[in-house]
């Protein structure tokens, strides 16, 4: 039961920011898939597009690490749910490098 609470939070979580994304006129958000533990997407606010990858753990939103293509070696491990994560990407508090 616990696991499907966790995957139900995951879930809610991604599509809170998933209908957020979309009901902005100015999206700064694309390319939204999710399988499993790992949510990825892409950033298009920026000089260039930068693709992130969200990879959630048991005991989400502990241990939650955020990669992106800009610097696939350097990992932020956060324990912020995946909205605040977002709204750090768009305003720019976010440094996976």
């Amino acid at each position: 039961m616990g696991m499907c609470s966790r995957q139900e939070r995951i879930q809610k979580d991604i599509d809170v920011v998933i209908q957020k994304s979309r009901a902005e006129k100015d999206c700064l958000f694309a390319d939204f898939r999710y399988s499993d533990s790992t949510f990825t997407f892409t950033y298009v606010g920026g000089p260039r597009s930068v693709s992130y990858s969200v990879h959630v753990s048991e005991d989400y939103p502990d241990n939650t690490y955020v990669s992106s293509s800009e610097n696939d070696e350097d990992v932020l491990v956060t324990t912020e749910p995946i909205p605040v994560i977002f709204h750090r990407i768009a305003t720019g508090n976010i440094k996976t490098e």
